[in-house]
């Protein structure tokens, strides 16, 4: 199938327009976030008197729902696009905050946030957006993911200073009401009126580069003589997927295990509250840095590489957390850990996209999510039971350095795979 004539190149590659709508929808979509229900914990719990171990069940079963929901919003994402897939989340997460804040069962905060977050954080803040930037780019593929993926743990770190202010003053349930409208009025009609599919559509190509010669056909597992596109099941039979599996899936337990319990280990070691959410949104942001950071990196150097780098880094942070007990240790490993640990994920789908290609990138990185998520819904509970057993975060934080000094192995493992029988010779050339 040959695509349509391609058109003059506008000023600004109309695929920006597409990572900016994405970016907004992630960093919106960071308030039903783990790291911003962190900051939510003590208020809510406080004042509608649930257990800190029954309100986390729920963040626990909502990202794990999530990750379930991802390989087939995945495919979705492959076969729709995000236009559609993106307006639907941004509807559900308004009507998420929505929700939340007018809670007065503990039932009612599972059936919100579970069904909420299962369904947006794929369609708003996880596979639905990264597919729309592997499909609209390839030389730029490792900033515009960085774009992306910074706009989550930035959105975490403003949100949670925006709502720290406003739970001080009106209370938690309106810093919900605010986040619910500001998704209804900025990110549902632009995402409905400016998210494409892919370039060719518009009569582009990825980067907003010029059309080879001969045109611009490309056919099943190609993309303009450049790159192949795998399949999923092509995909699923190396064993680089499924390194890259197990690493993302012990890195994020061990991200979460220590950022969600951050703020009750500083309170809990001296650390004044509003100090303590400080800090966690310095963590936040310096993991917004690091997401844009690492993705530009990996247009210089090799992407496995930087991830393994990171996580030896993040294994020496988590040690250095167990010393903390001032504001100005916080502060320190705040900065550390969110440079080091929260630029992995992007990492990870740089890798896919740069090991797989973009024609089945989103039904690749949907079948990773649900092992992720899993790992980001455990974190926090592990975190929390070895606390309630033994009154302290140190068992923890010493288990999950070393998880991350085991991710730091397998990624090094993970090496790209060689192309499946079906890639052929003319495309090699």
């Amino acid at each position: 199938m040959t695509a349509p004539p391609l058109t003059r190149r506008p000023r600004i590659f109309y695929g920006w327009y597409v990572v900016g709508v994405a970016s907004l929808g992630a960093f919106l979509g960071a308030g039903s976030s783990q790291l911003f229900m962190s900051i939510m914990l003590k208020p809510m719990t406080e004042d509608l008197g649930w257990s800190r171990t029954a309100t986390t069940g729920a963040i626990t079963i909502g990202t794990i729902l999530g990750g379930l929901l991802s390989p087939f919003v995945g495919r979705l994402a492959d076969r729709l696009g995000p236009r559609l897939l993106t307006t639907l989340g941004a509807l559900a997460l308004t009507a998420t905050y929505l929700g939340l804040a007018s809670l007065t069962d503990l039932w009612q905060f599972y059936v919100v946030y579970v069904t909420g977050r299962g369904l947006t954080s794929s369609l708003v803040s996880g596979v639905v957006p990264f597919t729309a930037a592997a499909n609209w780019f390839r030389r730029m593929r490792g900033r515009a993911l960085g774009l992306i993926a910074m706009c989550i743990p930035l959105g975490g770190s403003a949100l949670s200073f925006v709502g720290q202010l406003i739970i001080d003053g009106p209370g938690w349930r309106t810093a919900f009401v605010v986040f619910g409208a500001a998704t209804l009025v900025l990110l549902v009609p632009l995402a409905a009126l400016i998210l494409r599919r892919r370039p060719e559509e518009m009569g582009l190509l990825p980067d907003g580069v010029s059309a080879p010669p001969g045109g611009a056909a490309r056919d099943s597992g190609r993309t303009h003589g450049e790159e192949f596109g795998w399949t999923l099941g092509e995909a699923l039979r190396t064993p680089a997927l499924w390194l890259l599996i197990a690493g993302a899936a012990l890195a994020a337990m061990a991200n979460t295990a220590v950022g969600f319990h951050q703020v009750a280990y500083y309170t809990d070691v001296g650390i004044p509250p509003t100090a303590a959410v400080g800090a966690l949104s310095v963590y936040a942001f310096c993991g917004a840095l690091a997401s844009g950071l690492w993705g530009w990196l990996t247009e210089r150097f090799s992407e496995r590489g930087l991830a393994m780098a990171g996580m030896l880094a993040s294994a020496g942070a988590i040690l250095y957390l167990l010393t903390v007990r001032t504001l100005a240790g916080a502060l320190a490993f705040a900065v550390l850990f969110g440079l080091t640990s929260r630029g992995g994920s992007t990492l990870v789908n740089i890798i896919l996209a740069q090991y797989y290609g973009r024609d089945s990138f989103g039904a690749i990185s949907g079948f990773m999510t649900p092992f992720t998520m899993v790992g980001l819904g455990l974190g926090p509970t592990i975190g929390a039971v070895c606390f309630d057993l033994t009154g302290s975060y140190d068992v923890v934080f010493i288990v999950f350095a070393a998880v991350s000094v085991l991710v730091a192995g397998l990624l090094w493992l993970a090496r790209k795979p060689p192309l499946p029988a079906r890639a052929t010779r003319p495309f090699l050339d």
